[in-house]
């Protein structure tokens, strides 16, 4: 395991953690000893673990939030989670269950997953990505979050849309999940109940009169400049 990083920093790092699979090399190499339990499990013990707490769950919902706080922990563990029975979790992490997820996603946020791009930010675009972590970003995936699965205008609580979309471009297509960027342009919503919900996340206005939602598309590669090939870095 090659990493830059040591110690905690390392096992904040939902990239880089593996939890309790990494060998006593490792946790030697790595400045880990003793920040971690000093068993070694194999990948299919940890998945064991995994399928009995999700036994515990009794909604789908409740599957969702777990199989999120997995993947802001160990994300290696989460897609093998997703992969070992794709049809039994991919419902779980996109259509229908991302649905529910969606209509309660300020209720259940737990950490930030995506940027955040709002109408204020105007003439700052590219300060505002310059932020972003991952300067090789080859896949983007957009919503305003103004028409969400037949829900309506979710503002901000679209953005469930573009980050989950983008998890089965790893789960499914092998896309590795740093080049992906889920992204929520935010231009207000005009849904009443979010304007007025104390946990909402999205600016508390209505949209611009002539400002028309748009349905979130397929992640496309980004386009690059002639003669740069098809990769281009983000500003």
């Amino acid at each position: 395991m090659t990493a830059t990083k040591r110690g905690m920093e390392l096992l904040q790092d939902s990239s880089l953690n593996k939890s309790t699979a990494f060998s006593e090399a490792e946790k030697q190499a790595l400045g880990i000893v003793g920040l971690v339990p000093d068993v070694t499990e194999t990948a299919d013990l940890q998945l064991r673990r995994v399928m009995m707490q999700l036994g515990h769950k009794t909604t789908d919902l409740d599957r969702y939030i777990y199989l999120v706080n997995l993947l802001d922990h160990n994300e290696t563990l989460f897609y093998r989670t997703v992969m070992s029975d794709p049809a039994r979790f991919l419902p779980i992490v996109y259509d229908p269950t991302i649905g529910e997820a969606c209509l309660k996603f300020g209720h259940i946020y737990r950490q930030t997953r995506g940027m955040y791009l709002s109408i204020t930010r105007r003439g700052k675009v590219k300060e505002v990505l310059k932020n972003w972590p991952q300067k090789d970003v080859r896949f983007i995936c957009v919503t305003d979050g103004g028409r969400i699965l037949g829900l309506g205008d979710l503002g901000a609580n679209g953005a469930g849309i573009p980050i989950g979309k983008l998890q089965l471009y790893t789960a499914c297509a092998g896309v590795p999940p740093q080049y992906l960027l889920p992204m929520y342009l935010d231009a207000g919503t005009n849904n009443e109940e979010y304007l007025h919900d104390p946990l909402y996340l999205g600016m508390r206005k209505t949209r611009p009169a002539r400002f028309r939602p748009c349905r979130p598309g397929r992640a496309r590669p980004r386009r690059s400049a002639p003669g740069q090939g098809r990769r281009r870095r983000v500003a």
